[in-house]
């Protein structure tokens, strides 16, 4: 296939009629040249400088230099030229060398027809590379228009003065947004005179030479100043010698300036003012980079409004300082208006409220001047994501929002939506201070006027889908009246789970587990109850996720840990035989600095081997990254403490991990258990469980154990224990006490005795 441009190709060689056979393999592979051969260092020097090459092949031995010099020379004047060895007398050793100081391909002359795909794959390769610099310049750029962006705001919120202002704004841009000039011209007045009253620039000569043409051609109105004026639009030139600014042409190329950009400053609706800007590439000014330019000036303008009033009072009143960003008043106010603009043409409208997951935790880790430097990154991306950035506001904390056209028209279509947004915004970590900080929000939202007529009903209803969400655990949620209802009656149960534990209305059950073969009873596990007042026994199902939500299973576990020691120690006291007490621990438990001291604690003085507490916990309690949870794990092995992997099976952990994870026992969940007597791939599960767990030399326990059935394939399997109804319900701890007095060995069994008969 032959190449679309001539690849201009020097050859470094001594030998014409060399040279002359490696240009006919590039011939042959369809690859389209010019041609320049040199031989010494000035010739090489020359070529680089004038001739450009596109590609560069030379000998490795040569008469007057070698090739690792004029590599060398290549790397210093031509960088990003492939420079690839076309030798015969190269080694491998040598090949080597000159691949570390820069050559990106060697082709030895015995064998040219490599020759093509190297020089194919070199020129692909520099494409990707000038690529990659331009798309990495593009966003250099951008990201210093955004500092620029971000200044202004805060200049806006901190300077009274208006001429000091607008010369901050002006050194702003040149100092961090990049650009060679930028001036502020203002009318005078009483007058039809436009004059430059804020100005800065690199060249301070051109900057004032710039000035003085844009105070001579302001006035005429095919001027670029007096367009910007006359249509209140932003005029862009990207090249000096476009139409679009014929009057400035000459001064911008006396100044070695390429693009401008002029964008009005508007009071009351009306241009009083233009900010010029102009950058040295041509080019420049793109539509992202106009966009956030269109920020500032919108900024400066309504700065100049409330500046020309005295009001610097009421703008901080309705700007969040930090952000920029309109505050909750004046996102509502913004947004009554839109609505009622828009309610006669039946037009439907979204409200986004977004919340950063666990700020304050950023906010002790790195230190809360990072948290609001965080906050301000936040409301960057959210500018460049929604063009309309007065439909944009900060509420506080670590919580925005956001008004819309709505486009979608279904419910999953706006949960897509969302998706896709938050994906944009908050996928990639944020870069602060050479710090990486990974940001997750949950984000709720409401529809007009399906959700509501009026503003503050949209945000109130979009911020009780956010609280909804935040309970749930989904990242974003459509406000629905009957979820809000059930958020309600959440937020009530949570009330009432804490008078609970204030009230001590919880209790512990103990279910019994015995051995499958002897029948004698080996331990129980402590199982957790609510004794409500007004509804009686309620179910852990009904509370315990609330509890793990709210965090509030840390309070609730620490007391089920201290009643289970306290029930323990007291059947000991009364002479009642020793029985080891499993209790389960939550991950959130698990993951506290100083739970196995604590629980150590509990047990210290009065646990031996035969009686004590155990823990049980599930497989999500160990994910990949659980160094510490592992770490306190193995602490409280090493004191006598048995670990079971409780419902094992029901999670996503690695088999593989089993034989290094510091465990004792893998009780089998009940899902598996139920469908033994009449489930042969159920059979074949549990018998591949009691075999790893006897690879691993572990013990296995069946949960949910209520059939003889099930009891007799267990055994028959070499399952070791069983718990469940068929030996007894989870009981009080006074019930309890009756069925270890009644017999100190066994357990009753309901149904057959076959089993304890082949024991």
């Amino acid at each position: 296939m032959t190449t679309p441009n001539p690849v201009r190709v020097l050859l470094v060689e001594d030998m014409p009629h060399e040279a002359e056979l490696s240009l006919s393999h590039l011939k042959r592979a369809g690859i389209s040249y010019l041609s320049l051969r040199v031989e010494t260092e000035n010739a090489l020097r020359q070529a680089l400088a004038q001739w450009a090459p596109t590609v560069i092949l030379s000998d490795f031995s040569l008469p007057q230099f070698d090739g690792l010099e004029a590599l060398n020379i290549a790397r210093q004047v031509a960088p990003a030229v492939p420079f690839i060895f076309v030798s015969g007398t190269i080694g491998e050793e040598r090949a080597i060398d000159a691949l570390l100081c820069g050559a990106v391909d060697y082709v030895l002359k015995t064998n040219l027809t490599r020759l093509a795909p190297a020089v194919k794959r070199a020129l692909s390769d520099a494409a990707s590379r000038e690529e990659h610099r331009r798309q990495q310049e593009q966003i250099a750029r951008l990201d210093r228009v955004l500092h620029m962006t971000s200044g202004v705001n805060a200049l806006v919120v901190r300077i009274r003065d208006r001429n000091e202002l607008l010369q901050e704004t002006c050194r702003l841009a040149v100092r961090a947004g990049g650009y060679g000039a930028a001036l502020v011209c203002l009318k005078t007045p009483g007058s039809f005179a436009v004059q430059p009253v804020a100005w800065s620039g690199i060249d301070t000569k051109a900057t004032d030479a710039l000035r003085t043409a844009l105070a001579e051609t302001a006035a005429a109105e095919t001027s670029v100043i007096g367009r910007v004026l006359r249509s209140g639009k932003a005029v862009v030139s990207n090249d000096r010698d476009a139409p679009e600014a014929a009057e400035l042409n000459e001064t911008l190329a006396r100044c070695g300036l390429r693009s401008i950009v002029a964008l009005p400053l508007n009071v009351d609706n009306t241009a009083i003012g233009v900010l010029f800007l102009a950058a040295r590439d041509s080019g420049a000014i793109g539509d992202e980079e106009l966009r956030m330019l269109r920020e500032v000036s919108g900024n400066l303008s309504f700065a100049l409004q409330y500046l020309q009033q005295d009001t610097r009072v009421r703008f901080l009143s309705h700007f969040d300082p930090q952000t920029g960003l309109a505050k909750r008043s004046l996102f509502c106010d913004r947004m009554a208006r839109q609505l009622a603009d828009t309610a006669a043409s039946r037009s439907r409208h979204v409200v986004a409220i977004i919340d950063i997951e666990r700020l304050s935790l950023i906010n002790d880790s790195f230190g809360r001047r990072i948290g609001d430097l965080l906050l301000q990154h936040v409301a960057d991306r959210l500018k460049r994501r929604f063009k309309q950035t007065d439909c944009v506001a900060h509420f506080g904390g670590g919580t925005f929002a956001v008004m819309r056209d709505l486009r979608a028209r279904t419910g999953e279509e706006m949960l897509g939506a969302a998706r896709e947004h938050a994906v944009a915004i908050f996928g990639e970590p944020f870069i602060i201070e050479d710090r990486e900080i990974p940001v997750s929000v949950h984000s709720g939202f409401a529809v007009f006027p399906d959700d509501g007529n009026d503003a503050s009903t949209l945000v109130q209803n979009a911020e009780a889908a956010l609280r909804n969400a935040r309970v749930t655990g989904e990242r974003q949620l459509h406000y629905c009246a009957e979820k809000h209802s059930e958020m309600v009656g959440r937020l009530a149960l949570e009330h009432k789970l804490r008078v609970a534990l204030d009230k001590q209305q919880f209790e512990l059950h103990y279910q019994p587990k015995l051995n499958i073969v002897t029948r004698r009873l080996e331990g129980v596990e402590a199982l957790i109850r609510w004794r409500d007042p007004e509804r009686g026994l309620v179910s852990p199902a009904t509370f315990l996720p609330l509890l793990e939500s709210t965090g509030m299973i840390i309070e609730v576990g620490d007391w089920v840990i201290q009643q289970a020691a306290s029930d323990c120690r007291q059947w000991l006291r009364a002479g009642l035989p020793p029985v080891r007490v499993a209790v389960n621990i939550a991950p959130a438990q698990l993951r506290r600095p100083d739970f196995a001291r604590n629980f150590l604690k509990a047990v210290h003085g009065w646990s031996s081997e035969a009686a004590g507490l155990d823990i049980e916990i599930t497989e999500s309690a160990l994910n990949e990254d659980s160094a510490l949870e592992i770490k306190t794990l193995r602490q409280l092995r090493s004191a006598g403490i048995t670990i079971a992997i409780d419902d094992f099976g029901t999670g996503y952990s690695s088999l593989s991990r089993l034989s290094s994870l510091p465990i004792d026992i893998l009780k089998i969940d009940r899902s598996f258990v139920t469908p033994l007597a009449a489930d042969a791939a159920a059979r074949t599960l549990v018998k591949t469980i009691i075999t790893l767990a006897r690879a691993f030399n572990l013990k296995t326990v069946a949960e949910g154990v209520e059939t003889q059935e099930q009891l007799d394939y267990l055994w028959q399997a070499g399952c070791e224990q069983s718990q469940g109804y068929l030996h007894s319900k989870p009981v009080p701890a006074a019930q309890l006490v009756e069925i270890l007095g009644r017999d100190k060995s066994l357990m009753p069994v309901v149904g057959s005795s076959s089993t304890q008969a082949r024991a």
